[in-house]
């Protein structure tokens, strides 16, 4: 009996067991149904546009950016395709332990030589912007080559999130030249993105034109960004892309024409080797272009659109480079004008009446002047002279004599309407520096520091070009305007901007900035001397005669350290009577400029008056 019902009891125990399995099993499905009916019907619509984010992608199309011409057509700027391999950071892994996987499976792979592909600091820094950064790709290799693309792709199955996607990239084809005119682009740093001008504008990421007129112009150049929807597999990739759900075609960036001369830019780049310190500047004082630019030592700008390890070895190479090739000389270098200045200081005398072709001062050139306790030397023996054969024959005893009679205030005053001063030129590239031109309180602020005061005698040095300060491009404005006579045109290197079809959005006006104005007689007299220094017997600037063309110029012969050579100056205008370009040449540290800088500006002409450049500027 009590086995029976031990059976019977064992029986009900099995019974509840499966009773209460079943219990569960059905309350299980009862929830799972409730989650499924919850999922399906409540909240149908936020889950299914979740799920269509993950499937669906907005993603942006770079507009291509604005080619840069010559003023003849010729590219100088264009853009080249580019592969970059990209991290997504809605597709990466979530977890911090896939993560950490994904970012050792990156940092492992190599290429068929056996060398690591991407290196951990481009990677970490991808990785941590990806935190932030949602809605675009972020870069973890820039400029991958083919070879690298097929390597990614084959790990694609344990890469997710990670593929190639093609950009533009800056293109050189001339390299480094009028590198510091054009300047470069490359990727906006974090403390540029702080700025105002670029907050609202620009995301971490972007590439911005840096220097130059891919600086100045960045805005025309980028155009504007389009939109195109895609159908994307787990990995992130692209297997199809969406029409009719609100994609936006991305708008071009405008082209620009500027006003440089290839034919005259190559010219003043073969004449001015990278071995030296220098600059030329050759601009048409009818209208301010800038017709060539050259700034010495050179950079090539094709290295900031090459891959991190690559752009960071050079950019190191050119940042700590003593001769400083990232400094444009032609409108940033400052330095004594010279015998140069000698135009302004004639200009001033003739002006006010204190000079004249029939003046004679009594102390004659015998080597040198003396004024108080000084004695200022003269760099040769030049006689009696009047003010012409004074700037033919450079002769620094006759200006000593002038500048004390004329005085600063009249000198300075002459200069400031061609140019020369403490303000800009407004040239339209990013770096300009301002001139100097002393006078007693300027001179005293500026040395305040060092006890130095003014005196009368100051004027001796002032007036022959020795402790103003001045570019390569003011120069080449000075003797362009004084050869016109008709005012200082603003320079300039964007000529027009222009839509893809060729129509001009944009044109630049020739604008006068200072008054460049003298007497007739004045002008005259300056004519005459510019003259004699390239054309005379004796004059400094022989070497800068063009055969066939009237070449009127001036030398110089900067002082700017003892015991070291000068910077060799040149200032020349061509034709004289009807000038078409003024050119400005400086070597810093070479010598003369009679013999050194004068050739090469001499170059500079020939190129312009060649055949075909000269039918271009008989055109204009």
């Amino acid at each position: 009996m009590s086995n029976a019902l031990n059976g019977n009891e064992e029986i009900q125990n099995r019974n509840m067991k499966v009773l209460a399995f079943l219990v569960l099993v059905w309350g299980a499905f009862c929830v799972l149904g409730i989650r499924l009916f919850y999922l399906q019907y409540v909240h149908y619509e936020d889950n299914f546009a979740r799920s269509e984010n993950n499937r669906i992608r907005r993603m942006e199309i770079d507009a291509e950016r604005g080619f840069i011409f010559d003023r003849n057509g010729k590219v100088l700027v264009r853009n080249r395709p580019s592969y970059q391999i990209v991290l997504d950071a809605q597709r990466m892994p979530k977890s911090r332990e896939a993560k950490d996987s994904l970012f050792n499976l990156l940092l492992g792979i190599k290429d068929s030589s056996g060398r690591r592909m991407i290196d951990s600091a481009s990677l970490d820094t991808a990785f941590q912007r990806s935190v932030w950064i949602k809605n675009r790709p972020i870069r973890i290799l820039e400029d991958a080559s083919p070879e690298e693309v097929s390597i990614i792709e084959e790990h694609s199955h344990d890469l997710p999130g990670v593929y190639a996607i093609t950009e533009s990239r800056r293109d050189y084809p001339y390299g480094t030249l009028a590198a510091h005119a054009l300047g470069y682009t490359s990727e906006i740093s974090e403390k540029q993105l702080e700025k105002p001008e670029y907050k609202d504008k620009y995301n971490s990421g972007d590439r911005i034109g840096q220097k130059g007129l891919e600086q100045q112009y960045d805005e025309e150049f980028r155009g504007k960004d389009g939109v195109r929807i895609v159908e994307v597999n787990a990995f992130g990739r692209i297997v199809s892309e969406i029409k009719g759900m609100g994609e936006e075609p991305a708008l071009p960036g405008l082209h620009l024409v500027s006003t440089l001369d290839l034919r005259v830019q190559e010219a003043a780049e073969k004449a001015l080797p990278d071995s030296v310190k220098g600059a030329i500047v050759a601009i048409d004082p009818r209208n301010g272009e800038i017709l060539a630019m050259v700034s010495s030592p050179r950079l090539d700008p094709n290295v900031f659109s090459l891959k991190r390890r690559e752009r960071n070895r050079g950019w190191a190479k050119v940042a700590l480079d003593s001769t400083r090739p990232l400094l444009n000389r032609a409108i940033a270098g400052v330095y004594p004008p010279a015998s140069v200045f000698k135009l302004v200081t004639s200009g001033a005398g003739l002006e006010h009446g204190l000079l004249s072709v029939n003046k004679y001062y009594p102390h004659l050139c015998d080597g040198g002047y003396r004024f108080g306790n000084r004695y200022q030397k003269c760099w040769g023996v030049h006689g009696n002279l009047n003010v012409v054969n004074a700037l033919r024959l450079s002769c620094d005893v006759y200006f000593y004599q002038a500048g004390l009679e004329i005085d600063m205030e009249r000198i300075n005053e002459f200069g400031r309407r061609f140019g020369l001063g403490e303000e800009v030129l407004g040239i339209d590239i990013p770096g300009e520096r301002r001139g100097w031109l002393p006078d007693s309180a300027s001179f005293n602020k500026r040395n305040k520091r060092s006890g130095w005061r003014w005196a009368r005698g100051l004027i001796l040095n002032l007036s022959i070009g020795q402790g103003q300060l001045v570019t390569p491009l003011q120069q080449a404005v000075l003797v362009g305007s004084l050869a016109t006579n008709a005012g200082v045109y603003k320079p300039h290197l964007m000529k027009e901007l222009r839509d893809r079809s060729g129509k001009v959005i944009k044109k630049f006006e020739p604008e006068i900035i200072r008054s460049g104005q003298m007497k007739e007689s004045t002008h005259k007299v300056i004519l005459a001397g510019l003259d004699s220094v390239v054309n005379h017997p004796g004059g400094t600037g022989k070497r800068g005669a063009v055969k066939g063309i009237r070449v009127g110029g001036k030398t110089g012969s900067g002082e700017w350290k003892k015991g070291e050579k000068t910077h060799a100056w040149f200032a020349g205008v061509a034709p004289l009577y009807a000038p078409e370009i003024a050119v400005s040449v400086i070597l810093e540290a070479a010598g003369g400029g009679g013999a050194l800088a004068a050739p090469i500006a001499r170059q500079v002409m020939e190129a312009y008056f060649s055949r075909d450049s000269l039918a271009i500027g008989n055109n204009q």
